[in-house]
């Protein structure tokens, strides 16, 4: 089956933890090459999703984007780090006794990096998430790819009986040489079926 090498897809998912994107698109190369944009967190995916790319394309110059966006109301509890908060307020009482001035405004505490921080989401489950739809992604792309590449086989087919005028001689009638046409035919016909990523 004739497969273009230029194609995109596109699946996003949600849930509980936010939405996620993959966007993937390709042009001509004669090669695999895969390029990818993650958010950091999930950099550690890269490797498995080379992989499972290298397991169903084997040409193309692929871009495979990640896009993350977290629920507000997902994000976790805030986590007080106690330890830090009281040597603040230690250190802010000191200052107190030795200017006299000046009141501890619990507020500047809680604002002071480290006081406070976001509980972390569960990366695990979220990842499994990720990854069952970069396969769904992926199904999209290659029904993408082979769509086009039919839409290429049926435009060659209609340019080579162009050429052949239609008179079922083949796209060389002219020449006058039978095993020169076929020659001919096969380079051409080749060369078509190589633009095509056949």
């Amino acid at each position: 089956m004739i497969r273009s090498m230029t194609a995109y897809a596109r699946r996003e998912i949600k849930g509980s933890w936010g939405s996620a994107t993959w966007e993937m698109r390709s042009v001509n190369q004669r090669y695999l090459e895969t390029y990818f944009r993650m958010p950091e967190q999930f950099r550690s995916l890269e490797p498995v999703v080379r992989e499972r790319i290298r397991a169903r394309l084997t040409r193309g110059k692929i871009e495979c984007n990640l896009r993350f966006e977290p629920d507000a109301s997902a994000q976790g509890e805030l986590i007080l780090n106690e330890k830090l908060a009281k040597q603040l307020v230690n250190a802010a009482n000191w200052v107190k006794m030795q200017s006299d001035e000046g009141e501890i405004n619990p507020v500047d505490i809680l604002r002071w990096p480290g006081v406070m921080a976001a509980g972390e989401q569960d990366l695990d489950a979220i990842t499994a998430e990720i990854l069952a739809a970069l396969d769904g992604t992926l199904d999209d792309f290659i029904v993408a790819r082979e769509t086009e590449g039919q839409a290429l086989k049926a435009l060659i087919e209609q340019r080579l009986e162009g050429v052949s005028g239609g008179s079922g001689e083949g796209p060389f009638p002219y020449a006058r040489n039978p095993a020169v046409a076929a020659r001919a035919s096969g380079r051409q016909t080749g060369r078509c079926r190589s633009a095509a990523g056949e």
